[in-house]
């Protein structure tokens, strides 16, 4: 899917937006994701689900996946996560930083993003790896 993205934008948006909301909420978790969900829970964290909508100019492509994402959060995490979620564009995800708050994303523009406005972001590339510098922040965090 990554290759259709790259080599052709137009394709892959009309791939997604042909094929509704299901493209989001049949979505399989990515791997290590229940680990690290469980890591989360099991550490005593209520984590909110912050997730980015395609471009404002992809109209039904927004509304399907602003669908589709939210019935995968009832889905897989419950009522709760759904009704917490933020979903935004990209470059608005760091409104939501702070001082204690974490972000963990793959994108290192939106890590850089959040940590410039004050909050604490790990770059996701493993699930191993993200447990690890989470464990790290918790022990910091709980220092003060």
């Amino acid at each position: 899917m990554m290759f259709w993205y790259t080599a052709d934008k137009e394709r892959f948006w009309r791939h997604i937006t042909a094929a509704g909301a299901d493209f989001w909420s049949d979505m399989h978790w990515l791997t290590g994701g229940k680990e690290l969900h469980g890591f989360l829970k099991s550490s005593g964290l209520h984590p909110t689900i912050l997730s980015a909508l395609p471009n404002p100019e992809r109209k039904t492509a927004l509304a399907n996946a602003r669908k589709g994402k939210i019935d995968w959060l009832k889905k897989e995490l419950g009522t709760p996560y759904a009704n917490n979620a933020i979903l935004c564009f990209r470059p608005e995800k760091a409104l939501q930083s702070g001082t204690s708050k974490v972000l963990i994303d793959d994108n290192s523009d939106n890590i850089r993003e959040w940590e410039e406005a004050g909050g604490t972001a790990i770059l996701h590339k493993s699930t191993d790896r993200t447990i690890r510098c989470l464990s790290k922040t918790i022990e910091l965090e709980q220092k003060f």
